[in-house]
């Protein structure tokens, strides 16, 4: 691969032709010649006699003030360094970047975050026929008291999906009790924390001796089933979960009165939950589980982006252009390698917080450099 200065990456990234740094520079009385800023792009040369800092701080100034972040500034003068690949970001790291800024709302007026899902209605949630063929097997398997997984991406909709199940269920099937464990960090989840959970659940009293209690809970869950009720135990963040703790959870599902099992489970997690599951050791669980996958909003991502402006009573297009929203799906797609002799696959992420991190900072960027309107080739310069 041939060596590129940071300053000539960037030049590339915000589309940014050396005439225009040139004119810059001599609007604040500064000469320096397009030969020498295309030697200094391309071979890192300065001339010998020039005031340096000065072009260095005038070209930044310049940059920033045509979208450039922090990171494309720093090291700027200087060979470019290609990232080592780094850990997956959390789901509260990629949170924190769907965010606007103060400025950003208060130059396109805007008062709530649209990216914030304090949902207060059903109205609030944007569902696609996949997200209700996800709800609608969840139903299935509580009513068959089934096992199932529900796996996807950091920000695929999975807590979206885990909320409006919880609520159909609530509100339209009573002989339903969703029984979820509390602990927050699910890699110290134990058989125990899961017991509790059920003896709080079913009314149980818990016993100190955990045979005792389990032989409570084992009785309790059948004689509830043989009065018509229903039991669904629910777990998130399931990629957290043990294995020991999995191998556990499929001896409680395998409770029957008669030839009817008593209670059905749930587990949501990301990717590495399914990977899990699908190692050798666990093969006897991977067969008898049915793995429900959240899929990208592919076509559905421009009227996802409507949507979570409209429902906080601004207008979209009057900040974005319908090709800039385009252009917003387009960045979340990738290209994985399939090696020699095939096409690149195309890798779709049109996932709701992948969508909101590239909104949130072509907002930022547009309301730093005083852009009212967006279009498709802002966007590309982002």
């Amino acid at each position: 691969m041939t060596k590129q200065t940071k300053l000539s990456v960037v030049f590339d990234v915000l589309s940014i032709k050396q005439a225009q740094v040139v004119r810059a520079l001599a609007a604040k009385k500064i000469k320096f010649s397009t030969t020498s800023l295309s030697r200094l792009k391309t071979q890192n040369e300065w001339p010998k006699h020039c005031k340096r800092a000065e072009i260095e701080q005038h070209i930044t100034e310049y940059l920033r003030a045509h979208g450039a972040t922090d990171d494309q500034l720093s090291g700027l003068f200087g060979w470019d360094e290609p990232k080592q690949p780094s850990k997956p970001k959390s789901e509260e790291e990629e949170m924190k970047q769907a965010q606007l800024k103060p400025a950003t709302k208060e130059f396109f007026k805007i008062r709530r975050d649209p990216f914030n899902d304090e949902f207060e209605s059903e109205d609030d949630f944007f569902l696609v026929d996949s997200h209700l063929q996800v709800i609608e097997e969840l139903l299935s398997a509580a009513r068959a008291n089934s096992m199932v997984t529900v796996t996807g991406e950091v920000g695929s909709g999975k807590s979206m999906i885990r909320r409006l199940f919880e609520h159909k269920v609530r509100e339209e099937f009573s002989e339903i009790t969703i029984i979820s464990p509390k602990r927050m960090n699910k890699k110290k989840l134990t058989s125990d924390d899961v017991s509790r959970a059920l003896c709080r659940e079913l009314g149980i009293k818990i016993p100190n001796s955990s045979e005792y209690r389990d032989d409570e809970i084992e009785s309790t869950l059948i004689e509830r089933s043989r009065s018509g009720h229903r039991h669904l135990l629910l777990i998130d963040q399931g990629q957290d979960l043990s294995t020991d703790l999995i191998r556990e959870l499929k001896c409680l599902w395998e409770l029957t009165s008669g030839f009817k099992r008593v209670i059905g489970i749930v587990l949501f997690g990301q990717p590495e939950l399914r990977t899990k599951i699908q190692a050798h050791k666990m093969r006897e669980f991977s067969m008898r589980i049915h793995d429900i996958r959240m899929r990208p909003l592919n076509i559905d991502a421009i009227a996802y982006m409507k949507h979570k402006f409209i429902r906080i009573g601004v207008d979209p297009m009057k900040i974005f252009t319908e090709e800039a929203l385009s252009a917003i799906r387009g960045k979340c797609y990738g290209k994985v390698g399939k090696g020699v002799g095939f096409d690149d696959e195309n890798l779709d992420q049109t996932y709701p917080l992948a969508i909101n991190v590239w909104l949130a900072h072509t907002l930022n960027v547009a309301a730093t450099i005083g852009t009212q309107h967006i279009d498709e080739k802002f966007v590309q310069r982002v």
